[in-house]
């Protein structure tokens, strides 16, 4: 892997920014952001009252960002992202690939599972962390082994992994794992202290569901997706026709769609199971876009970055095969895209009922599958959160915040304040009245005499421990990299 593009400065003060600070308060400014030794030095309001009645002055630096006109956010955490390695999935470059669009839409962490190359990524993750590649922040969960059958082989197993030097464990339960199996995997990786816990996708046809998970492993324990909760509320079985074949991806996505459409009917079951996950402390990370093109295909693959920024490579992995998993599209109907529209109302409820009452919501994209792109897709989710009802400044805490936490990163977690380290998205435009202003193809304006129009938007900036990467730089070596491989 070529070395950082990052630049790394004695000092760094960004300029006149409206600051966003991702702990649920409203944005604030024009302030100066001073950073000194990979954290925040300094946050000096520059508003016309500070500066006429404490004569405060200016941030100075080394290096001096203007981001008049713009604000300043936590770097984005994406919770689910998987990075291809030795693979032609995205290309000879596929990591570079991926880890610059993340950066380039102002993602400074990603949680990633290795699925076997456990021991690449954590050797990423240490020269990401030293700035000697380009990339955001890692953090690493290992892939859990399917032939753990036992109590004591999976307590033997969370240690391996500790040893391994991952930070929490990434789990697809088979039919065999138990409760029992997970409780003890989660009390390990208590014990070990790994900081990021257990992500859990709960397959549909594991003997889990939302309620032996949250119990298993409490506030050690992220449930991803969507699976398992309205299983845990409903007295059977989903109502399947008789030919129904979990293996067949077409029946499996289809069927799906029809999920919590039966679970609605038992509405109180599912608000119990919610209640009891947010009382267990169990986090929810439901990567609503990834699901998109279930309830509109046509729209996910004619996104307009698509053209630009998704490598030959990649389009063919999102074209539809029998032997490729999540390509399922073979006979997609108009009465499937019915369901899943209604199926997103309907989980878009329950989402909402769940941050409302204290639930701890993640953002994750689960890149790169179903037409989701590194970093276009974690906007795309921050969309689909606003579309589920919660208000701007919740979702980027959301996504910034509130995934540092479930990481275990105390200092992140507190957001830009003083003293906490500088992991910052520069973004040219208000994501609170538009995300859109963050996807890196930009938006279109009117000029100041509202007769014509100009392109702009896009994360100007992202800032990863005080090391600065220029978006459009990346960009830029992203669509190089597709039209050399077209």
């Amino acid at each position: 892997m070529s070395g950082s593009k990052g630049k790394e400065y004695g000092s760094l003060a960004i300029r006149d920014a409206m600051l966003i600070n991702g702990r649920g308060t409203p944005p604030y400014g024009p302030v100066d952001i001073v950073v000194k030794d990979g954290k925040i030095a300094d946050i000096i309001n520059v508003d016309s009252i500070s500066l006429a009645r404490y004569k405060n002055k200016r941030g100075e630096g080394d290096h001096i960002i203007d981001a008049k006109g713009m604000y300043v956010t936590p770097g984005f955490v994406d919770m689910h992202v998987h990075i291809n390695i030795a693979d032609e999935k995205c290309g000879p470059k596929g990591t570079e690939y991926a880890y610059n669009l993340c950066l380039a839409h102002g993602v400074t962490t990603v949680r990633t599972c290795g699925f076997g190359t456990d021991d690449k990524l954590l050797e990423h993750k240490r020269l990401s962390d030293a700035n000697k590649i380009t990339a955001p922040r890692l953090v690493v969960l290992g892939s859990w082994p399917a032939e753990v059958h036992t109590v004591d082989e999976a307590r033997d197993a969370a240690r391996k992994l500790s040893d391994l030097g991952v930070d929490g464990i990434k789990i697809i339960p088979r039919p065999h794992v138990t409760p029992e199996i997970l409780e003890a995997m989660t009390d390990e990786a208590r014990a070990l202290e790994l900081p990021a816990g257990v992500a859990i996708h709960i397959a549909q046809n594991s003997e889990l569901d939302a309620l032996d998970v949250t119990f298993a492993g409490m506030d050690k324990i992220c449930i991803e997706h969507t699976y398992g909760i309205p299983q845990a509320a409903m007295p059977g079985t989903q109502n399947f026709p008789p030919e129904y074949n979990y293996s067949n991806e077409v029946d499996r996505f289809r069927w799906d769609g029809y999920i919590w459409h039966e679970a609605d009917v038992y509405e109180e079951e599912v608000m119990d199971v919610l209640d009891i996950m947010i009382e267990n402390g169990t986090v929810w990370d439901p990567t609503m876009v990834v699901y998109e093109g279930h309830r509109d295909y046509q729209r996910v693959k004619s996104l307009p970055w698509h053209e630009k920024y998704t490598v030959r490579q990649l389009w063919e992995a999102y074209s539809p095969s029998p032997g490729r998993h999540a390509t399922h599209f073979f006979d997609w109907k108009t009465s499937d895209e019915i369901a899943w529209k209604e199926k997103y109302q309907i989980w878009m409820k329950y989402v909402k009922y769940f941050f409302d009452n204290g639930g701890t919501l993640v953002a994750g994209s689960d890149t790169a599958f179903i037409y989701a792109l590194f970093g276009f897709a974690l906007i795309r989710e921050l969309e689909l959160y606003q579309e589920a009802g919660i208000h701007p400044i919740d979702v980027i805490q959301i996504a910034t915040t509130n995934a540092h936490a479930t990481l275990g990163d105390e200092e992140r977690a507190l957001g830009v304040r003083k003293g906490a380290p500088a992991d910052l998205a520069i973004i040219d435009g208000n994501p609170l009245d538009n995300f859109k202003v963050m996807y890196g193809t930009g938006v279109m304006r009117y000029s100041p005499d509202r007769k014509s129009v100009t392109h702009g938007g896009g994360v100007r900036w992202t800032v990863k421990g005080g090391v600065v990467f220029d978006c459009a730089e990346l960009l830029r070596d992203v669509e190089e990299y597709v039209n050399e491989n077209r």
